[in-house]
């Protein structure tokens, strides 16, 4: 059995405007750690079960994939860039057709590559544990055990025991509203739907090929006509752009009877999606520390060029980067993907 991450490393993360930039989305940035979030995803993922990785791009970023691998003494398994981006069912449809060509008995463990695991030991044991079940035809989700009311995220009611920590899918619920998370949290048979899924590639294309056979035809001529870009595989873009747009989730997992569910996962799981989420798990400092004089509760990350003096304030998180400056209280740091609608439709293209 054979284990092949899937990572996903597309997004653009809006929400972490000046760092995250469409030239350097926060993935390729050292946010939380001295590695980048992408380098840190690859690395949790090596040993004997694994696979080299199969990174799945945009192709703008094809030479920064193929530099940040480098620097951590990686070589993947593919590099598989997209044309433009057509949302985490093609992605699926993509990799489980290009697993299944290479190992027709092979697992593939789809993530996103912007997230970050405080305790990676329990979360690979929780996939490998995940696998031994999974490969008796089930398409795998991992619940995290939520420890908030969140209203950003999706939740997943578990229903009957499979086996062991594996549960069938009662509800893929959406992001709720407050007073409906409160609820949420208070039964344990909700989790958090951190993306993440373990399945059989074989089992995938069978499962689009029922629910979303669009999707699983175009994927596949995007993937039958694709050409070579130094080395990587570049999805042929007339075909890729035939794909209809959406998540796995809603083309295969709200349809298949062969969902289930791993929960509750407790791994300190962090999407890192804000500044303010960022700076409650930050373990490496600015590039120039900060000035403080009376300041409590504050995140700062500033580049080498800028230093940051902060007196009498509090709870703000402050970010400089390439002469772009976001300040923000913590309780607003959703907001921060406005600021990029709004330059966006200023047409200040050059400050995103």
């Amino acid at each position: 059995m054979r284990i092949y991450p899937v990572i996903m490393c597309g997004g653009a993360g809006t929400r972490l405007w000046p760092v995250s930039v469409q030239a350097h989305p926060k993935q390729f940035h050292r946010l939380v750690t001295d590695k980048t979030v992408f380098q840190d995803t690859v690395l949790r993922l090596k040993g004997d079960d694994f696979a080299a990785p199969v990174v799945i791009s945009n192709q703008r970023y094809a030479g920064l994939i193929r530099e940040q691998l480098a620097e951590i003494g990686v070589e993947p398994g593919a590099v598989i860039l997209e044309p433009m981006a057509r949302n985490t069912a093609a992605v699926a449809a993509v990799a489980a057709r290009h697993i299944a060509e290479t190992d027709p008995d092979g697992l593939a463990l789809l993530l996103p590559s912007d997230h970050f695991i405080g305790q990676p030991d329990v979360f690979v044991s929780a996939v490998t544990e995940a696998a031994r079940m999974a490969k008796s035809g089930y398409i795998t989700t991992f619940g995290i055990k939520p420890n908030r009311p969140e209203t950003g995220f999706g939740y997943i009611q578990r229903g009957n025991t499979i086996d062991g920590s594996l549960y069938e899918v009662t509800e893929f619920k959406e992001k709720p509203n407050l007073e409906t998370a409160t609820k949420y949290i208070a039964d344990p048979a909700f989790s958090w739907n951190a993306g993440i899924f373990l399945f059989p590639a074989s089992l995938m294309l069978d499962e689009l090929e029922q629910h979303a056979p669009d999707i699983l035809d175009a994927a596949s001529a995007a993937l039958d006509a694709a050409g070579d870009l130094d080395g990587n595989i570049l999805l042929d873009p007339e075909c890729f752009a035939a794909v209809r747009s959406t998540s796995v989730d809603y083309a295969v997992m709200e349809q298949t009877a062969r969902a289930a569910i791993y929960a509750p996962l407790d791994c300190q799981w962090n999407d890192i999606g804000t500044w303010g989420m960022i700076g409650a798990i930050r373990q490496q400092e600015s590039a120039n520390a900060p000035i403080s004089i009376d300041a409590e509760g504050c995140t700062v990350l500033s580049d080498s060029g800028h230093v940051v003096a902060l007196v009498g304030v509090q709870d703000l998180c402050v970010v400089v980067e390439g002469g772009r400056i976001l300040i923000a209280s913590k309780e607003r740091t959703q907001d921060v993907g406005k600021v990029v609608s709004t330059l966006r439709e200023a047409g200040r293209e050059d400050l995103l």
